[in-house]
């Protein structure tokens, strides 16, 4: 069973998505609360996990990579989740000051780790239809379009009510959150060897 305060961060970030600003007092916004959104990143895991064995079997039908990677497969996905999780909060964290976003940075996080939760749940579901043969790739495709078009404005939603900073600076931190996980997931593949 869910904790109080992670069904009410739950709670809030589906309201954000929703566009309703006030349902940012849903989360602990206090050094505490920082940490404990942190648990996000074990909640979504599952839905990940859904994701990562949908396209390891897709890889494996085409004959991308063969039966003996899966070890390295599963190690480079999972290094992989972890630093994506943790990047981007610590790049902003050594520039906070420099950024000019030191009073929301800690707001900042914890929405956008509750966020991902949430945002990983459609994702999972649509992995799942796909690998089971309910969905066409091109369908899929199209709606991880759709999703990832709601996930960069979800993102520059939650700049922009918890940073307090322009267009300008929402569209640079989600390019540069962008670029840093795709850099990142490159070299991880490469260290596996994928």
């Amino acid at each position: 069973m869910l904790d109080p305060a992670t069904r009410s961060s739950i709670r809030g970030a589906v309201e954000l998505l929703l566009g309703r600003r006030d349902a940012l007092s849903a989360f602990d916004l206090s050094v505490d609360g920082f940490w404990h959104s942190f648990r996000a990143m074990l909640l979504a895991l599952p839905f990940a996990a859904i994701n990562a064995a949908v396209q390891h079997g897709m890889l494996l039908a085409d004959s991308i990579v063969d039966n003996g990677s899966d070890a390295a497969f599963i190690a480079a996905q999972l290094t992989d989740y972890v630093v994506d999780w943790v990047a981007m909060p610590a790049l902003l964290a050594l520039f906070a000051s420099q950024l000019g976003i030191t009073r929301g940075y800690v707001a900042y996080i914890v929405v956008c780790n509750w966020a991902r939760l949430v945002l990983s749940v459609p994702l999972a579901a649509i992995a799942l239809l796909l690998g089971f043969g309910f969905l066409a790739i091109e369908m899929a495709q199209l709606l991880l379009l759709a999703i990832l078009g709601v996930g960069i404005f979800y993102n520059y939603r939650i700049i922009r009510w918890t940073l307090g900073k322009g267009a300008g600076f929402a569209a640079a931190l989600i390019a540069a959150d962008l670029v840093l996980s795709i850099v990142l997931s490159q070299v991880i593949d490469r260290l596996f060897g994928l």
